[in-house]
C-alpha cells in the first residue's frame, strides 16, 4: 500500500520501481480501474499520481540542496539505493498456502486484459502532441546522442552525467516541481470534489513516470506500426 509510511520510504529509496514493473504498475491500473470519480469515469492511474506526487518532490528537493559537507553530491538523489520491490518479491522464497489474487479474482482473466493497454494507448495518442516535445532526447529514437535539451533527461540519463553544474539541477528541480504541480491537479480531477484535468495535466503521469523509468513504452505505443 503506497499510502503506507514505510512503504513511501522504500519507494523513495527506490526511486519507484524498476522500468519493467513502473510502466507495468501504471498501465495495470488505467487497464483494470473500471469506475471512479472525475470526467472519465475510470481507467485511471490514481494510486500512480500519488506515487509521483511524492517522487518528484523528493528528487527535486534534493537536486535544490547545496552542497555540503553531508551533502557533497546532491545529484546522488538521483540514484536509487534500494532495489524495485517488485523485483524483490519475485526472487523472494514462496510463501506456503494458496496463492490468491486480488479479491480471489480470475487474475489470469485480469492479466489478459491488462495486457490489451486499449485505454493506456489511447491515453498515450490523446496527450502525444504535448508529451512528444518533451521526451528524454537520450531515450528518444529519434534524436542524436548528446544533443537535445539536458533539462529534459530522463533520471538514467541524468545519472551519467554527475556531477551536474549547479544550473541544470535547479533548472531540472523547477521542471520536477511543474510536472509535480500538474499533476496534483490531474490527482484532484480523479476525485468527487476537483475540477476537471486540462490538456497539460493529463499528461504529467506520462511525463512524470517517463523521468523515472523511461520513455520506451509511451514512444512506443504512440509509434505508427507503419513508421516503425
Amino acid at each position: 500500500d503506497i499510502m503506507d509510511a514505510g512503504m513511501r520510504r522504500l519507494l523513495r529509496a527506490s526511486l519507484g520501481l524498476c522500468p519493467r514493473h513502473a510502466w507495468a504498475y501504471a498501465a495495470v491500473e488505467v487497464e483494470l480501474w473500471q469506475a471512479g470519480a472525475g470526467s472519465r469515469g475510470g481507467h485511471q492511474p490514481f494510486d500512480v499520481t500519488i506515487l509521483y506526487e511524492d517522487l518528484l518532490d523528493h528528487v527535486a528537493t534534493g537536486l535544490e540542496r547545496k552542497s555540503s559537507l553531508l551533502h557533497r553530491h546532491p545529484d546522488d538523489v538521483l540514484v536509487p539505493v534500494g532495489p524495485c520491490r517488485i523485483c524483490m518479491e519475485m526472487v523472494s522464497p514462496g510463501q506456503p498456502g494458496l496463492r490468491m489474487g486480488y479479491a480471489n479474482s480470475n487474475t489470469e482473466a485480469l492479466t489478459a486484459e491488462a495486457n490489451t493497454l486499449i485505454h493506456t494507448t489511447t491515453w498515450c495518442l490523446e496527450t502525444v502532441g504535448l508529451w512528444r516535445d518533451r521526451v528524454c532526447p537520450e531515450c528518444d529514437p529519434a534524436g542524436s546522442e548528446g544533443t537535445g535539451d539536458p533539462v529534459l533527461l530522463c533520471r538514467f540519463h541524468l545519472a551519467r552525467r554527475r556531477p551536474l553544474p549547479e544550473p541544470l539541477r535547479n533548472a531540472v528541480a523547477s521542471r520536477l516541481q511543474e510536472v509535480r504541480g500538474w499533476m496534483r491537479h490531474l490527482t484532484a480531477s480523479m476525485t468527487d470534489f476537483g475540477g476537471a484535468a486540462r490538456a497539460a495535466e493529463n499528461t504529467s503521469w506520462i511525463e512524470a513516470v517517463g523521468f523515472f523509468a523511461g520513455w520506451g513504452l509511451p514512444l512506443y505505443l504512440a509509434t505508427d506500426p507503419e513508421e516503425a
